[in-house]
């Protein structure tokens, strides 16, 4: 058995213990029957754990998906803005000639589609908004051009495409251009060793810290030590709440990582 199998093993026996004795703690509060109490919160504890991990499982196998797809487009298409304009214009080839376009003038990324002369313009690092583009329609389109595909980062709401009367324009925004044109045709950008990750505060680092594995054990403690201590001391109930909230905290301990998104 691998060592990140026993720990999870480890780690699974731990938060049912805790689930238990948080069951058991309460269930007898109310019953003061012990043997009654005690298959209550085996059954309970069982059916925690089972529907925890299970709900655990799913979410976490969606998020590592949903976390992997994202960390993708970010890396691509950072990656294809730093390219240079010919590496641009090569993966542009590539995107009509998979279309099975017939490329007309390749220096200016000029094809035909649909029985209509278009033209790819790269604006990657530009928000487009009326004014960027007209200066973009100036600086690149030429008289044979019916239809123009401007693939840009992001464009304003409120812009207009049908500034011209005999010119079609096809905004193609950071995500549309990921996944209707790169990933759709299978075609891949080179990341090579660039490291894009920004490191920014969030409540949650704060969370994750205050609910580090290694303080189970001292929650968990902690939880016991009040649980018992409701049962021989006055004011109960309050001794009985703490521990509970103390158990809550060592079984957190050991969910939280598989909720991380590091």
């Amino acid at each position: 058995m691998s060592k990140f199998k026993i720990v999870n093993l480890i780690d699974k026996i731990f938060v049912s213990i805790a689930v238990f004795l948080l069951a058991y703690a309460w269930i007898n509060f109310y019953l003061r029957d012990l043997i009654l109490t005690f298959f209550i919160s085996l059954i309970v504890s069982f059916c925690t754990v089972f529907l925890l991990y299970y709900f655990i499982g799913k979410k976490e196998s969606k998020k590592n998906a949903t976390k992997k797809e994202s960390e993708n487009f970010s890396k691509t298409i950072l990656a294809f803005r730093v390219l240079s304009k010919e590496d641009k214009k090569k993966i542009l080839i590539q995107i009509i000639e998979k279309n099975a376009w017939k490329i007309i003038d390749s220096e200016n990324l000029i094809f035909l589609k649909d029985g209509k002369n278009c033209q790819f313009i790269i604006a990657t690092h530009l928000k487009i908004n009326n004014e960027s583009l007209i200066n973009l329609i100036d600086e690149f389109r030429t008289d044979k051009v019916d239809k123009m595909f401007v693939i840009c980062d992001d464009y304003a709401q409120n812009i207009k495409t049908n500034i011209l009367k005999n010119l079609e324009i096809v905004l193609i925004d950071s995500k549309k251009f990921y996944y209707e044109f790169l990933l759709k045709n299978d075609i891949n950008v080179d990341t090579g060793n660039l490291d894009f990750s920004v490191t920014k505060f969030k409540f949650k680092d704060f969370l994750y810290a205050m609910f580090l594995p290694n303080k189970a054990r001292s929650y968990f403690l902690c939880g016991l030590v009040l649980i018992f201590s409701s049962i021989i001391l006055p004011y109960h109930t309050y001794y009985l709440i703490f521990g509970s909230i103390f158990l809550m905290f060592a079984i957190i301990c050991k969910l939280i990582p598989k909720f991380s998104t590091r």
